[in-house]
């Protein structure tokens, strides 16, 4: 109702300089100049407070940060999993210690999960068993492009039967056009969507779509999860997967038909959904 998504987006930043006027900030949170989704976000910085910012009927979490200026720099150093991690679990908000609180506390757990997109299946199901009680891996799908190659995660909860599903970031050199194709195009009946994301989840969901439809169908809620170029993605999957433009090509490509939530089986091994 307050054109919201919920969730949280984050980015890293660290200030520097005798008198804090320089900001260097996570290089790939700079590479382009698309707005995001308006949704809440956080600005993490280490030792210092953050800069939380909610959305709701008058803020919108600031689509527009990071924003440029003559002392602000690109940092790929501030891109890695400690990073993002490690400030969430010590996040602290005009002074107050806020990790164990929402959405951090959420944000914190699913950031973590975030990197597991980059693993093979036997260390992504050893560490979902070991660090999220309750949830298990449900589905990881793969989609092979010579060297490229995209998997998607599945994981749901056993008690509440939620779902979360993982997007993996830039895990290959070919895979930087995605980034650096900048113009805009048409998707899921909006306008001037970032053509290199669009490209992307639309090929993963026509190769997987027979394997994710069927798992998220089962789900009781989707929360979507990514870092870096997984998180691009999550933008727009969720855009597209809530636009209800049930006559777009796209949606209906994407889109899943909600029925009753059921436990879902443990996967046993990644479903190769496209390969060439």
């Amino acid at each position: 109702s307050d054109g919201c998504f919920p969730g949280l987006r984050s980015y890293t930043e660290d200030i520097k300089g005798a008198f804090d006027e320089i900001k260097q900030v996570d290089a790939a949170a700079m590479h382009n100049y698309y707005p995001h989704a308006r949704t809440a976000s956080v600005v993490l910085r280490w030792d210092r407070d953050s800069i939380y910012t909610p959305c709701n009927a008058h803020l919108d979490g600031h689509p527009e940060w990071p924003q440029r200026g003559a002392s602000v720099y690109h940092e790929w150093r501030l891109h890695q999993e400690d990073d993002y991690v490690d400030r969430l679990k010590n996040v602290a908000i005009e002074g107050t210690k806020a990790s164990e609180l929402e959405p951090f506390k959420t944000a914190k757990m699913f950031a973590e999960l975030a990197w597991r997109g980059y693993d093979n299946f036997e260390n992504e199901k050893k560490w979902i068993a070991n660090n999220l009680p309750g949830w298990r891996l449900v589905l990881r799908a793969l989609d092979s492009h010579g060297n490229d190659e995209d998997p998607v995660m599945i994981v749901q909860e056993s008690s509440t039967l939620d779902c979360a599903i993982v997007f993996a970031g830039t895990n290959d050199f070919s895979e930087f056009s995605t980034s650096t194709t900048q113009y805009g195009t048409g998707y899921c009946g909006f306008d001037d969507v970032h053509v290199g994301y669009r490209n992307e989840l639309w090929t993963i969901t026509n190769h997987m779509k027979q394997h994710l439809k069927p798992t998220l169908e089962k789900c009781r809620m989707v929360t979507c999860v990514g870092h870096s170029l997984g998180g691009a993605l999550c933008e727009i999957f969720a855009a597209c997967a809530n636009s209800g433009n049930s006559t777009d090509p796209d949606y209906q490509l994407l889109a899943w038909n909600k029925t009753t939530p059921v436990l879902q089986a443990d996967a046993g091994w990644t479903m190769k959904a496209h390969e060439d």
